[in-house]
């Protein structure tokens, strides 16, 4: 497995088992979006305990998750993943996805996502009401009525 860092994103390549993330997690959490290409031979574990731990930890992971396939997707890995994507194109949905944004403005869109995997609609809508004031108060030097 090769872990390239690019700032707020990190592109995992070269995994045979998606069990081996567990593993890199202390890479992997300073990233806002992890970006997995998996191998047509990539599993996602060796063991149901291996498979039950990857499905805990990307549905608990404090960044995005992506799955970068070429042409042939792979629907039960890919339902793993907050995002499926075509290989030749992540990139440029990096770039999109993060353009001219500070780096508060992505972890506060961020918490927004991770926490839209697991909470009840009315706890992210108060998630996403507190970043939007934290951020306007950022932005007009106030205070954001929290």
């Amino acid at each position: 497995m090769t872990i390239n860092e690019n700032g707020l994103s990190v592109k995992v390549n070269g995994i045979s088992s998606l069990y081996e993330l567990i593993s890199a997690k202390e890479k992997l959490s300073k990233a806002c979006l992890v970006i997995v290409y998996p191998q047509s031979s990539t599993v996602f574990g060796n063991s149901s305990e291996e498979i039950s731990a990857v499905k805990e930890f990307l549905t608990n992971a404090e960044f995005v998750t992506a799955a970068a396939f070429d042409d042939d997707k792979d629907e039960e890995l890919a339902s793993l993943f907050d995002l499926s994507l075509r290989s030749g194109e992540a990139d440029d949905y990096v770039e999109k996805l993060f353009k001219d944004k500070t780096a508060k403005q992505i972890k506060e869109i961020n918490a927004c996502f991770t926490a839209a995997r697991t909470a009840p609609a009315e706890k992210v809508l108060e998630i996403e009401s507190r970043a939007f004031y934290r951020l306007m108060a950022d932005k007009n030097g106030g205070n954001s009525n929290e």
